[in-house]
């Protein structure tokens, strides 16, 4: 290859990468909490227009500093027209006629589904960077969250200790949910999903006492409150078989969402294993 075909391979590339950047959205508008963290952390500070007002909210947000920068909408059809996005990004059930309105007036809308394994995080990172024509941001972002979970697999025990997810009115969480994802990483034996629960369901206190958690862990949404089903929490016969072992608190910001916020709870998570 000659000098003159260097230099036009290098033009073209180039001139590929300005298309790339002119292609991009700029007016970009996010109506479900989980599309508010990637696009946050994903594009540039002047493609976004406008998060849901869940992202300011710190118990639920993990990029909630970062969102009080911007402008807040509650998934309104008349928000949205007078921001006049390119791009809305959406939750695979956010307001589903007002997103299907959007559609209708033309506006082009890109719905994310529900995330619950690591897979699925690297998906939706890989695609909000597509969209936002920042792929080199998403893999970067990914190659953090990896590297960062390789370092805690190195920490995991051989023998993993058996923990549950314990929320008011006795919610845990069993396969196919992000709390195992996290419990499993740590090196954690998650009992729930050992006992068949899969998703998001109810256990009672009977059967979960009979699967012998070492450690019990908890989410709470609102902190500082006690209404009955937080009370529950405090049975002693929780700690009696725990060994006197307290509920540990892993916020909620962590893993509400499927993004690189898992290696959070891992991190926390690996800090209660027994030494």
């Amino acid at each position: 290859m000659n000098s003159a075909q260097r230099l036009l391979i290098l033009l073209l590339c180039w001139l590929l990468s300005v298309a790339a950047v002119a292609a991009a959205p700029q007016r970009v508008v996010s109506i479900n909490l989980c599309t508010d963290q990637l696009l946050l952390m994903l594009a540039g500070p002047d493609q976004i227009s406008s998060i849901s007002h869940l992202a300011i909210e710190p118990e639920s947000s993990f990029m909630a500093e970062q969102a009080s920068r911007y402008p807040v909408n509650h998934s309104k059809a008349e928000e949205l027209l007078a921001l006049k996005p390119d791009l809305i990004v959406a939750g695979q059930y956010s307001a589903s006629r007002m997103v299907r309105l959007m559609k209708e007036l033309g506006y082009r809308v890109e719905t994310f589904p529900i995330v619950n394994d690591l897979e699925g995080i690297r998906a939706a990172i890989s695609r909000m960077a597509a969209l936002l024509g920042k792929p080199k941001r998403g893999k970067q972002l990914i190659a953090q969250m990896q590297q960062r979970l390789a370092a805690a697999r190195l920490n995991r025990p051989k023998v993993k200790p058996g923990a549950a997810i314990y929320q008011p009115n006795g919610y845990t969480s069993g396969s196919n949910t992000l709390q195992d994802v996290a419990l499993t990483l740590a090196g954690w034996k998650n009992v729930a999903a050992t006992m068949g629960i899969d998703g998001y369901s109810t256990i009672d206190l009977e059967s979960l006492l009979l699967a012998r958690p070492q450690q019990l862990f908890s989410s709470a949404y609102a902190p500082g409150t006690q209404s009955r089903a937080q009370q529950q929490l405090n049975h002693p016969a929780l700690k009696r078989s725990t060994q006197g072992r307290e509920i540990v608190n892993i916020d909620y910001r962590y893993w509400i969402c499927g993004g690189p916020m898992i290696t959070e709870a891992v991190d926390q998570l690996q800090k209660s294993l027994p030494r």
